[in-house]
């Protein structure tokens, strides 16, 4: 089983250099080329090796995002101090195997704060299990690797690991769920001479997701969805030497989806309230915009 879910993560890591070959097929959708060069083509014997070339064979999908938010607010931490920022992003899926992986930059919306820039690689395994009963649980496991261009020697860079679990049926309310969720994860330096050492640490995120549906919110009797989320963290050393280990911050938001083909626009408004002053000594109101197109 090891030696499977190894050879799983080369091969994604491969497919990721090669994604640039893929070719659109007449649905619109990106189909992989395994004869456009060496790579791909010895990454799809790989695939048939593992037996999960019939889960990715024209089905890989690529999401381009952009977004923007008033704040950039990171498990409680206001990183540019109330400037906002700009989060373009190219996500890819690998069919129905799991894996996906995503790269996303981080620009200041202040000249002021150009150092502050971000390069993140992350990648993630989605599964489930107890499907058919009330206590199905999915998961979502990722590594995450935040980098900043800025500092010389990757000297301020760090990794992440972690795993969040949801419970999609286990609460009834009326005609739908509440989902309650649960992150672990787990931060260290990238580097040994780093100049964020001792930012090693864990994370606990308890959460709340409630989906409803407004009727004849548009002219037309059109309804729309709406999504209620909630969260509370307990920092246990995550991201600083100077952090308490204590219950952080709590957030509650809500977010919806304008859909039109493959292109959807997600606006949210979100509030932070802050209980460790060590991680944020205010409560934060921002908001955020979301555009994704997906081939």
């Amino acid at each position: 089983m090891k030696t499977r879910i190894m050879l799983l993560n080369i091969l994604f890591l491969l497919s990721m250099v090669g994604i640039c070959q893929a070719q659109e097929t007449k649905k619109g959708r990106l189909e992989a080329d395994p004869n456009a060069m060496p790579l791909i083509k010895y990454l799809w014997y790989g695939f048939d090796l593992l037996d999960i070339r019939p889960d990715i064979e024209g089905k890989i999908s690529v999401d381009v995002t952009a977004t923007v938010q008033s704040k950039h607010i990171w498990h409680g931490i206001d990183l540019l101090d109330d400037h906002g920022v700009f989060l373009p992003a190219v996500g890819v899926t690998l069919g129905d195997t799991g894996f996906s992986g995503k790269h996303i930059r981080g620009y200041p919306l202040s000249n002021d704060l150009s150092n502050f820039k971000q390069s993140v690689y992350a990648l993630f395994y989605t599964g489930a299990f107890l499907k058919d009963t009330r206590y199905a649980t999915n998961f979502t496991t990722n590594y995450i690797y935040y980098g900043r261009p800025e500092i010389k020697d990757r000297k301020s860079d760090c990794q992440e690991f972690g795993t969040t679990f949801f419970w999609p049926k286990l609460i009834a309310v009326g005609d739908g769920y509440i989902t309650p969720s649960y992150y672990l994860g787990y931060i260290w330096a990238s580097r040994s001479n780093s100049n964020i050492s001792g930012c090693e640490g864990f994370i606990h995120v308890l959460g709340l997701g409630y989906d409803f549906e407004i009727p004849d919110f548009w002219p037309g009797e059109k309804k729309q969805a709406f999504k209620l989320f909630g969260d509370i963290t307990y920092n246990d050393g995550y991201a600083g030497s100077a952090i308490e280990h204590d219950w952080s911050h709590a957030t509650l938001g809500i977010s919806t989806d304008f859909k039109k083909g493959n292109f959807t626009i997600s606006p949210s408004l979100n509030y932070q309230i802050s209980m460790e002053d060590s991680v944020n000594d205010e409560n934060e109101l921002w908001c955020g915009i979301n555009a994704t197109y997906r081939f």
